[in-house]
């Protein structure tokens, strides 16, 4: 009888084994294939993160040569602006010297001295 129970406790160490031994395994395969996982994700993420590096520096690349446009059209503008101003300028001066030039004469048309007034 001893014999016999020996055998079955030694049957039942024999099965538990096989179900540790097979649960184990599983685990190893779910961790290797959670590493795989892992793995996979971490290059997903640093190819993203690679992906908004460039196309943040296209874009401050974008940002700069705008910036750079509009400040020569900023520039133009203001010299052309300038431009405009001087030639306005000049054309009342001119104006201007000739109404004095005309006023001149009327006053030395009656006999008056200007540079008396």
């Amino acid at each position: 009888e001893m014999s016999r129970q020996h055998q079955e406790l030694q049957r039942q160490a024999a099965a538990h084994s096989q179900r540790l031994e097979a649960e184990v395994k599983s685990l190893r395969e779910q961790l290797a294939s959670r590493l795989q996982e892992s793995q996979r994700s971490h290059e997903a993420a640093s190819k993203a993160l690679a992906e908004r590096d460039r196309t943040i520096a296209q874009l401050q690349g974008t940002m700069r040569a705008m910036e750079s446009e509009y400040e020569q059209i900023l520039h133009d503008s203001l010299d052309l602006v300038l431009a405009k101003l001087a030639e306005a300028r000049r054309h009342w001066e001119e104006q201007g010297t000739a109404v004095e030039l005309q006023h001149k004469q009327r006053l030395q048309e009656f006999g008056l001295n200007p540079l008396e007034m």
